[in-house]
């Protein structure tokens, strides 16, 4: 009885030849479809991959970079795995991952320059294609120097390099910020506090102008968020005051706690908070409540990020909500881009993987629900 290519436990690994026979289509056909170049039609696309599930083919990889000079592997650096928002964005990665025949190996950095240094090293040992990256640090960008310095297509998620011309995806921060803290002024709050989680390395600066005022540091979400929270009071004709602003270290959960109850010792007491990112949404409301200062009814809450907890607890909580499934499809696009441009490498004509620092900003919207009310 003849046996199936790939059948049963001794069988022989099936080949690229019994793909192109079970699928009724040449060799060279095969190959095109597998490899993504040149032109196959949807009938024989179809037929290949059918032939491909049905005799569980998996192609020589070490064989195909030889041949393309490509290893069918991207990089995604991130912050911290566990994060709702880095999981949500590596599950967009992995999609497009999928559609384009590429897998995707995943570091975590902690957010620690260490680590990061060491995970750009591995994906660089493992000949990646390109890398998306959450830099620990924006201001000195060495390890992405390294990555791009050596042809490797890099796009920045979630923070900002497009200035030191690398593509980078981001959340439209500022925009949705300021709507926000508009939303809060039409229910009548005037002294509105704004918290925000920041690296511990790079502090930013607040400084207050007569005529406008600026948050100086480099350009991490909260950063952003805080400049548009700046621009809703500006616009309002509302003053900036520095005790109702407060920044903690990401990584450092007593000193979100100190920095809500620095903002709530404030006189007059502020009458609403817009916490810019979860770690401080939580804080801010385990103090509120541990407090008794009832929300909203003694001080209103707006949120960034919308996760499963702040519509369990009582009263649920007001959120900005950015698409990390989103981003993350988005960062992958730009990436694969990269790689398919005609020079083979994803690298732009100074010879690096720098891209053309374009930037691309995905939307936001606001879920109202009952943590913002009238202000007393």
């Amino acid at each position: 009885m003849a046996t199936e290519p790939g059948a049963g436990s001794g069988s022989r690994r099936p080949s690229l030849k019994d793909v192109a026979a079970r699928a009724g289509v040449s060799r060279a056909s095969a190959s095109r479809v597998l490899g993504g170049y040149g032109y196959s039609s949807q009938d024989v696309v179809d037929r290949v991959m059918a032939a491909v599930r049905e005799l569980g083919y998996e192609p020589d990889r070490v064989a195909r970079t030889m041949r393309s000079g490509k290893s069918g592997v991207i990089g995604f650096v991130c912050a911290d795995i566990s994060d709702a928002f880095f999981s949500g964005a590596m599950r967009g990665i992995c999609d497009v991952a999928l559609r384009e025949g590429a897998q995707v190996i995943v570091m975590n950095t902690d957010d620690k320059p260490g680590q990061e240094r060491d995970a750009t090293r591995v994906l660089l040992s493992h000949k990646v294609d390109g890398v998306i990256i959450t830099p620990v640090s924006v201001r000195e960008p060495a390890h992405i120097d390294a990555i791009t310095g050596a042809g490797v297509p890099v796009v920045s998620l979630d923070r900002q390099l497009s200035d030191i011309g690398i593509d980078s995806v981001v959340a439209d921060n500022e925009a949705a910020t300021e709507r926000a803290i508009h939303h809060l002024i039409g229910l009548g709050h005037r002294r509105i506090a704004f918290l925000g989680s920041v690296q511990r390395e790079e502090p930013p600066v607040l400084r207050v102008g007569k005529v406008r005022a600026n948050v100086v540091g480099p350009s991490r979400p909260s950063l952003d968020r805080a400049r548009g929270y700046l621009r809703a009071l500006t616009a309002a004709g509302l003053p900036v005051e520095r005790e109702l602003i407060a920044f903690a270290p990401h990584d450092a959960p007593d000193g979100r706690l100190e920095a809500v109850a620095g903002v709530l010792a404030a006189e007059p007491r502020p009458s609403a908070l817009f916490t810019a990112d979860s770690y401080m949404t939580r804080s801010a409301f385990s103090l509120l409540s541990e407090r008794g200062i009832a929300i909203p009814g003694e001080m209103s809450l707006i949120g960034f990020d919308d996760l499963e907890w702040t519509t369990l607890v009582r009263p649920r909580i007001s959120v900005v909500v950015q698409s990390a499934y989103d981003m993350g499809r988005a960062a992958a696009d730009q990436l694969f881009a990269q790689i398919a441009r005609p020079d083979a490498t994803g690298t732009d004509a100074t010879g690096t993987g720098a891209g053309r620092g374009d930037r691309t900003v995905v939307p936001t919207r606001f879920i109202e629900r009952e943590s913002a009310g009238a202000a007393p």
